[in-house]
């Protein structure tokens, strides 16, 4: 599925006074505690995800855009087990705990094999992405109406603060990286929020995606293209 991000969003306004990403995860009826942005960074432990900055990206292009900036493992980094079909819930608020700041652009989630452990991988660009679940531009709305995006229903938490999303029944079990992503289009450039964590598969599943499927990051936006997928 692509999505129309045309350079013409720059008509587009927004003032963007905060920024934030996921700050936690319920997975398997267990919650796991996101990192807490800080800046400078603090040392942190025992976390499924990666660390993130709250500030958006706006380079399709730089190597940060696959798992935020900086996007490293904190000490103790582990895997947080979940069964395929199951709901991952992620909350996405301020690092100062307030509602998601912004309300225009779809939010994605996609999921990558890491092979036999995601914590030991550095180089997080050479991973292939599968998109599983999307929420973008509703039927009926223009681009520019707050309405028409599930963003804008997190929007300080004004439907709600989660968004679910299911691992894919029938996924061969292994361990997996999952990428859930914001994308604000109410400025030029366009932003983008993504944040990693680590899974463990378990199931009977045999299933993998086909090449077809795959997208890399950076590689799979273009701000001078017509589409960004």
């Amino acid at each position: 599925m692509k999505l129309t991000v045309a350079t013409a969003l720059a008509a587009l306004s927004g003032t963007s006074l905060a920024h934030g990403g996921v700050t936690s995860y319920l997975i398997d009826n267990k919650n796991y505690t996101g990192y807490v942005w800080s800046d400078p960074y603090e040392g942190q432990h025992d976390l499924i995800q990666r660390s993130w900055h709250m500030n958006p990206l706006n380079d399709p292009a730089s190597l940060n855009i696959t798992c935020n900036n900086k996007g490293i493992t904190v000490p103790g980094t582990f895997h947080a087990s979940v069964t395929a079909g199951s709901s991952i819930r992620s909350t996405w608020v301020t690092p100062d705990g307030f509602g998601w700041p912004h309300t225009l652009g779809p939010i994605i989630a996609y999921m990558a094999s890491c092979g036999d452990d995601c914590t030991t991988i550095t180089d997080t660009s050479s991973l292939k992405w599968f998109k599983i679940a999307e929420e973008g531009l509703r039927a009926g709305y223009a681009i520019g109406e707050e309405d028409g995006w599930f963003q804008n229903d997190l929007w300080e938490n004004r439907r709600t603060e989660y968004w679910n999303v299911t691992v894919p029944k029938g996924l061969k079990p292994g361990k997996y990286m999952i990428r859930h992503e914001i994308i604000m289009l109410e400025l030029n450039p366009v932003q983008f929020y993504p944040n990693c964590a680590h899974l463990e598969v378990a199931g009977e599943g045999t299933l993998v995606p086909s090449d077809e499927y795959l997208v890399q990051f950076p590689g799979g936006y273009k701000l001078t293209g017509k589409y960004c997928h």
